[in-house]
């Protein structure tokens, strides 16, 4: 049985080296939330994607109960559409050509 599970790690890893970054993110809070659904600590699961972060992030068991949340809304409707998403960044970019600061940046 180990060989069958390091066969599918092997593969897991290099599938996940040419994921696309939203791939990627999905599957981290996939993994966190399915981690928490284990009832593993928030906090050991922040440990272990800080030590595994290739750009130093440092993260908290606030953040993970955040990634669990997500999880939980994701199982049933997207919570960002592309058209809201295309949207607002559509308004931020006029706003910001405009010389406008958004209130969430003040």
């Amino acid at each position: 049985m180990e060989t069958i599970n390091d066969v599918v790690d092997c593969v897991t890893s290099v599938v996940e080296k040419v994921s696309s970054p939203s791939s990627r993110a999905g599957s981290t809070i996939e993994r966190a939330g399915k981690m928490l659904e284990a009832d593993i600590s928030e906090d050991v699961i922040a440990l272990q994607m800080s030590k595994n972060s290739p750009n130093q992030e440092t993260y908290s068991g606030d953040d993970v109960r955040a990634y669990g949340k997500l999880f939980e809304d994701a199982k049933t409707k997207v919570l960002l559409t592309a058209k809201q998403t295309r949207s607002l960044i559509k308004d931020q970019k006029e706003a910001t050509f405009n010389g406008l600061t958004p209130s969430y940046q003040s």
